[in-house]
């Protein structure tokens, strides 16, 4: 059986000599895999229509009991090249691909909310906006979309407010005040601040805000320890460390 999709590239592995395996997250299939036969061929059909990132419109040839397709056409719908001609968008581009990768799961349901998310992310990124916030923004959208979304402005487990020195919980939802959880670790009114604005607005808008210096990292990392604790899972950090080092260089 064949059939057309569009799909964005998020991982590419060298298979073969002239092959690759192509990792999509696409509008009808969701998270799905494709051999690309010859696609590294200097004068293959493929060459420069899968690289990392771009949107194509894919023809894929399935068959029952695999779980890996055979790209048989690709036309490309947008190159992205504004990411990987900027390397801290790229590196950003890496990093919410690879949370999206942890998050879907083979087999999952397609989400077109979800597909174009991706599509928005990518496009703030190849703008120029600072990739920590447009990531934070993204991530946090990607949550709810999955199911895992969480509550940040009000405790998990009574509802009332988190107080003036509020706590983090994960595996409670979120943001906690200290009558219900005293022991869990504080996070600062700021961060919570920013995520409650940033689920109200508009991703654009969203990674416009300013936190202080060091503030999107530790947002960062609180929902990276919230992904984790929902998922079950450790997430990869290659993407994301190679990222914190550029803007560490800058």
């Amino acid at each position: 059986m064949r059939l057309s999709t569009p799909a964005f590239v998020l991982r590419r592995v060298r298979w073969s000599e002239s092959s690759l395996i192509l990792t999509l997250y696409s509008l009808d299939l969701g998270r799905a895999s494709a051999m690309a036969r010859g696609a590294l061929r200097p004068k293959g059909s493929f060459l420069g229509r899968v690289e990392l990132f771009s949107e194509g419109e894919y023809t894929l040839s399935r068959r029952e009991g695999r779980e890996m397709d055979t790209a048989v056409e690709v036309s490309v719908v947008r190159h992205r090249e504004g990411l990987r001609g900027n390397p801290a968008a790229f590196a950003g581009a890496g990093v919410f691909s690879e949370w999206l990768l942890s998050v879907v799961s083979h087999g999952n349901e397609p989400s077109e909310p979800v597909y174009h998310l991706l599509g928005l992310v990518f496009s703030l990124l190849e703008e120029g906006l600072p990739p920590l916030p447009v990531i934070c923004g993204g991530v946090q959208r990607l949550l709810a979309l999955s199911g895992h979304g969480m509550t940040v402005d009000r405790c998990a487990v009574c509802g009332g407010s988190p107080g003036e020195s509020p706590r983090w919980n994960p595996l409670e939802g979120g943001a906690v005040c200290g009558g219900c959880r005293p022991g869990a670790p504080r996070v600062l009114p700021g961060i919570l601040e920013f995520l409650s604005r940033s689920a109200e607005t508009s991703l654009d808008r969203a990674a416009r805000v300013r936190l202080w210096p060091g503030g999107y990292r530790q947002c960062l990392g609180l929902l990276r320890e919230y992904t984790e604790a929902h998922i079950e899972k450790r997430m990869p950090v290659k993407a994301l460390r190679t990222m914190e080092d550029m803007l560490d260089a800058t």
